[in-house]
């Protein structure tokens, strides 16, 4: 039912009774006290007139032919829980008053009535409704505002994170927990090049074109997008909700990176190239930053080994860390061992593994 005759100064109401006599009365009544009426003289005409025509109110008689009131009362509340309903009757029986109000009336009249009561019973069951819809305003509003800000938060961090936050009855205070974690980062190659001989807006253009396959491809994988850093991009596994697969996803999100990049740049010019550097070890993930800007992401020496790994790539590869190596499942991923290395921060030397692609169950 439409919500416009809020608005209105003459409140609509429905009389609803097989008996011709007491509508016409109650008629000239009303509408002499400045309402809207219409007339139903029986259940299933109400319900007809419900459907064309918005009401604020109605009376509605128990005793009819066809349809009772009861029945009608229960049609209306299956999709309107909001409009007034006032029943009606000359049989006075507790049970169908409880009945009724149990059905969803707001209030129970018996017949004969005094014209002053059905009046003050009017106005009361008319604030009833008036409240519920304006109950019903608010919570839509409510309802609008809350999904505009989960729409605009999970822009900004993970969606899962989103949903942390949103469900914690306290705000976010700084602060982590130690977790092992999967940690993923990618770059593209020779960007600072590329962007130098275009126009900013071409740039970004291109930039955001292969970024949205990389944020598919880790989302795929139900990873944590951390953050976008200039041309490239860090992803977590195993938080803020543990995986046992974690290292595994990690490595297929990795290949599929570099698949995607691959396939765009067969009909994308100019082309971009990708290197991907994944590590697993220990990270203290939480909100880290001041209590008036937080970030949430993980910090630790893997996070830094993963960046260096990343470095070392050649350009459309993926290289990862011993650590992660192991953890996936044997036979299952086709790699290169690429010895070890000493990688920019570190002395002890790291072994790493290239990345070549994963292996069909007919193959294993």
């Amino acid at each position: 039912m439409a919500d416009n005759f809020l608005e209105s100064p003459t409140p609509h109401i429905l009389l609803v009774d097989d008996e011709p006599d007491t509508l016409q009365l109650l008629k000239k009544i009303l509408q002499a006290d400045g309402y809207t009426i219409s007339l139903a003289n029986n259940g299933r005409e109400a319900l007809e007139r419900l459907k064309e025509e918005p009401v604020a109110l109605v009376l509605l008689d128990v005793v009819m032919p066809e349809l009772d009131g009861i029945a009608v009362l229960e049609e209306i509340r299956k999709t309107d829980t909001v409009t007034g309903v006032i029943m009606v009757s000359a049989l006075s029986s507790e049970d169908l008053v409880i009945q009724a109000m149990l059905k969803g009336a707001d209030d129970f009249v018996n017949k004969p009535f005094k014209l002053k009561q059905i009046r003050i019973r009017i106005r009361q069951a008319l604030e009833k409704s008036r409240l519920r819809r304006e109950n019903v305003s608010l919570q839509r509003e409510l309802q609008i505002a809350h999904d505009k800000l989960r729409t605009l938060f999970s822009r900004y961090m993970a969606q899962p994170v989103v949903e942390q936050l949103l469900a914690s009855p306290s705000l976010p205070s700084l602060g982590g927990e130690r977790q092992i974690t999967t940690v993923l980062f990618m770059d593209f190659c020779d960007f600072t090049s590329m962007a130098h001989q275009l126009e900013p807006d071409a740039t970004l253009h291109i930039l955001n074109q292969h970024l949205a396959l990389v944020a598919d491809a880790i989302l795929e994988e139900n990873g944590i997008i951390d953050k976008f850093v200039g041309d490239g991009a860090m992803a977590l596994f195993n938080v803020p909700f543990a995986q046992d697969d974690h290292a595994l996803r990690a490595v297929r999100t990795g290949l599929a990176i570099r698949d995607k990049v691959r396939q765009l740049n067969q009909h994308h010019s100019p082309s971009l190239s990708i290197r991907v550097g994944i590590h697993t070890g220990e990270t203290v993930v939480g909100n880290i930053g001041t209590q008036q800007l937080m970030n949430y992401t993980a910090i630790g020496d893997t996070v830094n080994l993963a960046k260096r790994l990343q470095e070392e790539a050649e350009a459309n590869t993926v290289v990862i860390s011993e650590s992660t190596y192991r953890l996936l499942p044997p036979d299952l991923v086709e790699m290169t061992p690429l010895g070890q290395r000493v990688v920019k921060g570190r002395r002890t030397p790291v072994n790493i593994y290239r990345l070549e692609r994963l292996l069909q169950k007919s193959e294993v």
